[in-house]
Order: structure tokens, then C-alpha cells, then sequence
């Protein structure tokens, strides 16, 4: 058996572990492993997952690994996950990350935005402009009006708010995601972001502004 092999075995065993935080663990590995052929398992894995309300970080490292290796048949599971209610809106931002990354490979990216929008869930939003910023994809200039004027609506800050006071609401993964968009689309826009108070904020969209991305692993 080759390492890789061996690996990716450890890992799909660890997904039928009695303890979360193993669970867990195997998702992030099949997630580093980024292998197509883990997919099935972390499909059933997280489709047990779901019955168990208390282990939300393990859903969401499933969820998000399923986008990674790629597992289109698990998307219309992950949409209806989607409309559920869940305490842990981090399983939102997994699930946003996770479905674009799976739609957009039958889909134009326009179209899934569109789709994405209509929730009106600012961590599944936000989830998506993760995907968008992390694949360094560029959309369309109409698609990229939208984004930038959807990031601007004070209506999304309190959903993302990531500590008491930030202000940031769904800016900080546009400005991530658009170093490589066209400057006379964003440079205003990345301006803004440089009058909020967030280091994390500051530093995105300076790298924006210079065409570059931020290096980030989640």
C-alpha cells in the first residue's frame, strides 16, 4: 500500500470513531489529502453527522471537505442543508464555501452567485466569497459590481460579526478574493475597507490593491 493510500485509509477509518474530535480529525485530513475518491465516505460521515446537534465543528470540517475533494452527488444534501436551522452558524459558512466550490463545476460562477444571494444568509455568503477568494476566481465585471454592492449592505455586519464591534461584515473576503479582479472595479471599494478598523481587514485589502492574495489555510 502506497502512503498516500495509507493515509487516506487512517482517515476514512477515523470518520467511524465513537469521539468527535476524531472525527473530526479524519475530515481534516481527507480535506489536506483533497483525494476525489474520500467522497463517498465523508458523504455518509457527515450524513450521520447531521443527527447530532452538539458535534457542529465536526459537521462543519465534513461539510467543508466535501467541497475540496470535489463531491458533486452530495450537493443537493448540502442545499438543503441550507434552508435547516442550525444554533452553530459556522455550519452556514461551510456549507456556503462548499457549495459553490461544488456548483461552479457545472455551473458559470454568475449564475451561482446569483443562486448563493437569494439565501440571504450572511454566513452562507460569506461562506461563498471564502470559496471565491480561496480559488482565486475571477468573475465577471457584473458579477463583481454585485459582490462589492452586496459587501456594502449594513444589513450583513451583524450576522458575520466576528468579535463585539467589528464592522467588517462580509468585506473582508472580497477584498481577499479580489486581488486579482480589475483595479477600476475595486480600488474604491478596497479603500473603504482601509477606513475600518480590523487588522485582518487592513492587510487583505493592502495586498489587493497591490494585486496579490492573502495565504490562508482553514
Amino acid at each position: 500500500m502506497s502512503e498516500v493510500a495509507l493515509k487516506l485509509a487512517e482517515a476514512v477509518e477515523l470518520l467511524h470513531n465513537s469521539i468527535a474530535l476524531k472525527r473530526e480529525s479524519g475530515a481534516k485530513r481527507l480535506r489536506k489529502l483533497g483525494l476525489p475518491e474520500s467522497g463517498e465516505a465523508l458523504f455518509e460521515a457527515l450524513k450521520r453527522e447531521v443527527k447530532d446537534k452538539r458535534t457542529w465543528s465536526a459537521r462543519y470540517h465534513l461539510i467543508a471537505a466535501l467541497g475540496v475533494v470535489k463531491y458533486q452527488p452530495a450537493l443537493p444534501f448540502l442545499w438543503e442543508l441550507a434552508h435547516q436551522d442550525f444554533d452553530a452558524t459556522m455550519t452556514y459558512l461551510g456549507l456556503g464555501d462548499a457549495v459553490l466550490r461544488l456548483s461552479i463545476l457545472e455551473k458559470p460562477l454568475a449564475e451561482v452567485w446569483a443562486e448563493v444571494l437569494k439565501t440571504q444568509n450572511p454566513m452562507f455568503i460569506d461562506g461563498a466569497l471564502r470559496a471565491i477568494a480561496l480559488l482565486k476566481l475571477v468573475p465577471d465585471d457584473e458579477t463583481i459590481q454585485s459582490i462589492i454592492a452586496v459587501a456594502r449592505q449594513p444589513k450583513f455586519i451583524d450576522g458575520v460579526r466576528g468579535y463585539p464591534g467589528d464592522q467588517s461584515g462580509l468585506r473582508y473576503w472580497v477584498a481577499a478574493a479580489s486581488g486579482g479582479w480589475k483595479k477600476s472595479l475595486t480600488q474604491e471599494f478596497l479603500l473603504e475597507c482601509q477606513l475600518i478598523k480590523d487588522t485582518s481587514l487592513k492587510f487583505a485589502s493592502d495586498q489587493a490593491l497591490k494585486g496579490k492574495y492573502i495565504k490562508w489555510d482553514y
